[in-house]
Parts: structure tokens; C-alpha cells; sequence
């Protein structure tokens, strides 16, 4: 009978702990958050080209309120976009990457002509609109670009979506570049 008590008291204590441990983590999300790309590529000649160009994280926690700092650290790979996206707007398989619907309609908006290399027109979307300031993260249409894709360029933008939410982004140059932002 002893045993069954002190074995509930630590089950007790370990679910008290547990509990409190889950709410110190909901409120330690960091203010600031710095993104950045990763790769590596593999190469067997006649048979394939392997990019590993990816996000370095899948996902990231950030504070409602706080500031994501998305930076350039291939200089080789060209800029990127930081968009958010709804869920079901991001492609899964080869086809969907190559004809990325949500990417043509948001790189229109950024003033992205296909047919050219120039850069788009605005920097930013607040929404899907064009504007000169970095835009507010808190739903699908909100994005930014890092710049004209050298070293070290970088764009801040303040997370208000309300703690709780959750979003995914993506980048629109490269759309296999997908990611989830979990606000707390």
C-alpha cells in the first residue's frame, strides 16, 4: 500500500511538473527569430542533380509581437521570399512546384515580370498589395524579399498574429522552400 501511494505522489508530481514545464515553454518563445536557407547539393553526372536549397528549420517559435529577421546567407542562390500562405496553397509534388499558382498570383503582386530578370517592383505585400514598408505577419499574403540576393541582405518584419496561431511560408523563387511559424 505504501509503494501505490509514493508511486501516484511521483506520477502527481511528474504530471505537476509537466504541466508547469509545458506553461514556462508556451511563454519562453523568443522576440526575435533569424531565418536563413541551407544547402547542400549532390551530383551524378547523366543521371541527376540534387539541391538540398531548403529553410534551415521546418519549424520556428516566435512571440506574438516579435520581429522574424529572414537573411541571405548563399549569395549564389538569389534572393528569397519570406510569404505567408494557407496551408492547402503549398505545392507537394514536382508538377505543383513548377506550375505554383499561389506563387505566380503573389509574384505578380510583387511586380515580378517571369520573363525578365529585373527586380519586382514593391519589396513588400501587406495582404497581397504592394507597399514600401515591410509588412505585419499575420496572414496568407503577407511577404517580403531579402533583397537582391547577396550576402548578408535581410528583412524585418514584426509578427502580430495573436498567440495561438499558426502559419506556413514559403519562398516564392523557390517554392520547395516551406516552413511552419508557430505563434505563442
Amino acid at each position: 500500500m505504501q509503494r501505490r501511494r509514493i508511486a501516484a505522489g511521483a506520477i502527481g508530481l511528474c504530471a505537476v511538473v509537466g504541466v508547469s514545464g509545458v506553461a514556462l515553454g508556451a511563454s519562453s518563445a523568443p522576440s526575435k527569430v533569424t531565418v536563413t536557407e541551407s544547402q547542400t547539393l549532390k551530383v551524378k553526372p547523366n543521371r541527376y542533380i540534387q539541391d538540398g536549397l531548403r529553410w534551415k528549420k521546418d519549424v520556428y517559435t516566435i512571440k506574438s509581437g516579435g520581429t522574424l529577421h529572414v537573411v541571405n546567407t548563399e549569395a549564389s542562390e538569389g534572393p528569397h521570399t519570406f510569404s505567408i500562405v494557407k496551408k492547402g496553397d503549398l505545392p507537394k509534388t514536382a508538377a505543383a512546384i513548377n506550375k505554383c499558382k499561389i506563387c505566380a498570383k503573389l509574384g505578380q503582386a510583387h511586380g515580378a515580370d517571369p520573363n525578365s530578370d529585373a527586380p519586382p517592383k514593391f519589396q513588400f505585400l501587406e495582404n497581397g498589395v504592394g507597399q514600401d514598408t515591410a509588412p505585419n505577419v499575420d496572414r496568407p499574403g503577407d511577404s517580403g524579399v531579402t533583397g537582391a540576393g547577396k550576402k548578408g541582405e535581410f528583412i524585418d518584419m514584426k509578427v502580430t498574429a495573436k498567440s495561438g496561431t499558426t502559419l506556413y511560408f514559403m519562398c516564392l523563387i523557390h517554392p520547395w522552400m516551406q516552413g511552419k511559424l508557430v505563434v505563442r
